[in-house]
């Protein structure tokens, strides 16, 4: 059975069956603003991209941006190995009245639409108030990888 077992393992290797790709996008966040994010692509697995992200984050001070309350929370992760990349931004009040900012990451391994798409359900997972209609939203950056 163990033989088996490691043919088949190789066999799905050869073949391309098996394969590991990532991204990660990043957020450092202060008291409900985006301040800024990290976007790495094309590493051998998400965890790593996400590990090289925080790490360009905290190269930029976000780990101790003020008395260490700020957070790096990863936002979007993805396993493709080839993907459209879209990070989108928006600067709105939010139902209070303050200003706010939000970010979000989208992946897709169809078209910049569909990455679009995912970027725009990202940012409404992590800030609840936002609305894509009412709050609007500009494209940052756009990749392919």
């Amino acid at each position: 059975m163990h033989t088996r077992f490691t043919l088949l393992i190789g066999a799905m290797l050869l073949h391309g069956a098996v394969s590991a790709g990532g991204a990660a996008c990043v957020m450092a966040k202060f008291q409900g603003e985006t301040l800024d994010y990290a976007l790495v692509v094309g590493k051998s697995h998400p965890v790593e991209a996400q590990e090289l992200a925080q790490d360009e984050l905290r190269k930029k001070g976000y780990a101790n941006y003020y008395k260490n309350l700020d957070v790096m929370r990863a936002q979007n992760l993805s396993n493709l190995d080839h993907a459209y990349v879209i990070v989108i931004r928006s600067v709105f009040k939010d139902l209070r009245g303050r200003d706010r900012s939000a970010m979000g990451c989208g992946f897709s391994a169809v078209s910049y639409t569909d990455a679009e798409w995912d970027a725009v359900r990202d940012l409404q997972v992590y800030f609840w108030g936002w609305k894509p209609d009412q709050h609007g939203y500009e494209v940052v950056r756009k990749l392919q990888y």
